[in-house]
C-alpha cells in the first residue's frame, strides 16, 4: 500500500470525532442501551406505505402537467433540476406549517440539513476575511465541516434563552476591530441541539435586528421545531424575517425518517454579485450543483406524496408522534427523580439536570468530569452510553455535563437505563 503523506492538515484541528466514537461504542457493547443519539422514534417511519406515497406524486404530476404516468416515471430516473422538482409542494406546506411565505424558485430541496449547511458556507463566506459565529455549544456538522474546509469560526454561548445577543454583539465589534467581517451566525433557536435550550421570542426579534444593523445573515436550522410538549409553538426566526436576513434550514429526518435524507432549504435574499443583483437561491444552485449535482428525485416524489396526502400539512400526521415523545421525555424526568432524589440518595445532592419544553435531549450537570473514557466504562460496567457535552463545545466546555436523548428509547427500557446511569454516578460520586 502507498504511504500517503500529504493528507489536509486540518483534519487535525477536529478534536474529537463525535460521530465515528459514538458508533464504534454501540458497537463495542451493543448490549448497552444508548442515550447518546438523537435518532428519531422507529415506531413512526411508516416505510411500508412509500409505495403509496409514490404513487400519489406519480398521479398528482400526470395530472397536473397531462403527462403520462410513464413519462413522469422516466422523468424521476433521470437527472433532474438542482433546486428540485417538489418546490410548489414545499411552498405550500411552509406556509402551512410554518407560517412561512416562500417563492418556490427561492426554494432548495437538498440532502439532509448537512448538505443545506454546506452550501450556505461556501457560498457565502470568503475563508480570508469572513466570520462564521456558531452557537457554544453548538452542533458539529457545521463547526467540524468549517474547520476542515478552513473556514474562520467564533463561538458565542449559549444560555436558556437562546445564544448570548450581548456576547454575540461584542464579538461582532471585535472581528470589525480586526478587519474581519462577521457574515453567519449559526443558531438553532428551537429545542437547540445539545442543550435543549428554546430561544425566547423576545430574542428572536432582537437578533434579527442585530442582524440588520451589522449586515449579517441568521442561517436558522430547525429540525425540532414541531415537538413541543409544553405551550405553543414560537415562530420561526424566518416567519418573522421581514427583512429577508435569514437562510431557513428545515429537516425532514427527524418528522419522516432519516434515510429519506431530504431537507429543504429557503433562500429568499437578493444580492450584489459582480456588479449584477442575482438571487441568492440561483448561486447556492451552483454550488450545489458542484457538490451533489441534484437531490435523489425519487426521495423527493416520496415526501411529495406524503405531503399530497395530508394536504400539505404534517401536523395532524405527527400528532401521536409528538405525544410519544413527550411520554418519553416525561419518563425519563419521572426516572431521574426517582433514582436521584436527595431523600433517598443524598449523595446525588451535587446532580442537577434541566427541563426542556421540546426537542430530543436532557441535559445533567455532575459533580464529576467526564470524557470519553468514562463513556466507554459506563458502557462496559452499567450497560448505558451516553454523550460527554464536552463533544459539542468549539474550545473548552462542558466537561461536567453530560447529554441524554430520549427519542428511540423503548418507553420498557427508560427507567431501567436510568438506573443504571444513576449507578454510574453513585459509583463516581462516592469513590472520588
Amino acid at each position: 500500500m502507498r504511504k500517503i503523506n500529504n493528507i489536509n492538515p486540518l483534519l487535525n484541528n477536529l478534536g474529537e470525532d463525535v460521530m465515528s466514537f459514538l458508533n464504534e461504542i454501540q458497537q463495542k457493547y451493543p448490549k448497552a442501551i444508548s442515550l447518546a443519539s438523537g435518532r428519531p422514534n422507529e415506531d413512526y417511519f411508516d416505510l411500508k406505505n412509500f409505495p403509496e406515497y409514490f404513487n400519489l406524486y406519480i398521479d398528482y404530476e400526470s395530472s397536473s402537467k397531462k403527462k403520462s404516468r410513464k413519462e413522469v416515471l422516466n422523468s424521476l430516473g433521470q437527472y433532474n433540476q438542482t433546486k428540485g422538482i417538489i418546490n410548489k409542494l414545499i411552498s405550500k406546506y411552509l406556509s402551512k406549517d410554518e407560517k412561512i411565505s416562500v417563492n418556490p424558485d427561492d426554494i432548495l430541496l437538498t440532502v439532509g440539513t448537512q448538505e443545506g449547511l454546506v452550501i450556505t458556507v461556501m457560498t457565502l463566506c470568503d475563508k480570508e476575511n469572513d466570520v462564521i459565529i456558531v452557537e457554544d455549544p453548538a452542533y458539529v456538522g457545521i463547526t467540524h465541516f468549517s474547520i476542515i474546509a478552513g473556514y474562520q469560526i467564533e463561538p458565542v454561548c449559549v444560555n436558556q434563552d437562546g445564544i448570548s445577543l450581548k456576547m454575540l454583539e461584542e464579538k461582532i465589534i471585535q472581528c470589525k476591530n480586526h478587519n474581519k467581517v462577521v457574515k453567519i451566525v449559526y443558531v438553532i433557536p428551537d429545542f437547540q441541539n445539545p442543550t435543549g435550550n428554546n430561544m425566547t421570542l423576545e430574542n428572536r426579534h432582537r437578533l434579527l435586528d442585530l442582524a440588520n444593523k451589522y449586515n449579517f445573515f441568521i442561517v436558522e436550522d430547525n429540525a425540532y421545531g414541531e415537538f413541543v410538549y409544553k405551550g405553543k409553538r414560537k415562530l420561526t426566526l424566518k416567519a418573522l424575517d421581514i427583512n429577508k436576513r435569514v437562510i431557513y434550514l428545515h429537516s425532514f429526518s427527524k418528522t419522516i425518517y432519516p434515510s429519506l435524507r431530504l431537507g429543504a432549504m429557503i433562500a429568499d435574499q437578493v444580492i450584489q454579485h459582480e456588479e449584477n443583483w442575482i438571487a441568492l437561491s440561483d448561486l447556492m444552485a451552483k454550488t450545489k450543483g458542484y457538490i451533489t449535482v441534484n437531490t435523489s428525485s425519487i426521495s423527493q416524489a416520496i415526501l411529495g406524496g406524503v405531503l399530497i396526502k395530508n394536504g400539505f400539512s404534517l401536523k395532524a400526521m405527527n400528532k401521536e408522534k409528538v405525544l410519544s415523545m413527550k411520554r418519553k421525555r416525561n419518563l425519563m424526568l419521572s426516572s431521574l427523580e426517582k433514582f436521584l432524589n436527595i431523600k433517598s440518595s443524598p449523595w446525588a445532592k451535587a446532580i442537577s439536570w434541566n427541563i426542556p419544553d421540546g426537542g430530543f435531549f436532557i441535559t445533567i450537570s455532575l459533580p464529576f468530569k467526564v470524557d470519553k473514557n468514562e463513556v466507554a466504562f459506563c458502557a462496559e460496567n452499567y450497560q448505558v452510553i451516553f454523550t460527554p457535552m464536552s463533544f459539542f463545545y468549539f474550545n473548552k466546555g462542558g466537561s461536567n455535563e453530560i447529554r441524554l436523548a430520549f427519542s428511540n428509547i423503548p418507553d420498557r427500557k427508560m427507567e431501567h437505563a436510568i438506573k443504571n446511569l444513576t449507578m454510574y454516578f453513585k459509583h463516581k460520586i462516592i469513590n472520588n
